[in-house]
């Protein structure tokens, strides 16, 4: 008994709750234990009910400005700048402006991708942390766009590692 108390109390303290939950512990005729969110039925006995944690995920708002988009700050190689939210775009995509300004080098791989404005040639380049607002992601493919003429985009190649809801004039990425 002394070890499963250690042990919660070792689970309970890794965690920085934001709300708690509670379990409890019922036992059965043979004294199996069994642990669940809801009281124990009649028959059975509860032993302990303790609160375990929950651990929140990390979120973010974003409200869309008025021309109906969402942006949202990021930071690559220490310059923060806004990018486009844009799930019709698969990738990430840079100006070129931007990623000399951001030390990003082209791997010499060209890629054609069809745009709303026609056909381009991207340059495919790797970014070893994209940190965008709580969240930081690491060795990220990113399209250097010579004709990029908006913001950057951040598109689904980043956006599907979210859970993503839009209501109300907002959107919420959490992780997933």
């Amino acid at each position: 008994m002394k070890a499963k108390t250690q042990l919660l109390i070792l689970v309970m303290s890794v965690f920085s709750p934001v709300a708690t939950a509670e379990i409890y512990k019922c036992l059965t005729d043979g004294r199996d234990a069994k642990y669940q969110n809801s009281p124990c039925i009649e028959n059975k006995q509860t032993e302990v009910k303790v609160n375990l944690p929950i651990v929140e995920r990390k979120q973010i708002t974003l409200k869309h400005v008025d021309n109906g988009h969402y942006l949202i700050n990021a930071e690559i190689n220490g310059v923060k700048f806004p990018f486009l939210i844009d799930t019709g775009a698969s990738f990430v995509v840079l100006s070129k402006q931007l990623a000399e300004k951001t030390k990003i080098t082209c791997t010499g791989i060209f890629v054609t991708m069809n745009t709303a404005n026609g056909k381009v040639q991207d340059c495919v380049a790797y970014v070893s942390k994209l940190t965008i607002a709580p969240f930081e992601l690491k060795n990220v493919e990113v399209h250097i766009a010579s004709n990029l003429a908006t913001l950057p985009l951040l598109g689904m190649s980043v956006l599907q590692k979210f859970n993503i809801e839009q209501r109300n004039g907002e959107m919420h990425l959490s992780e997933q």
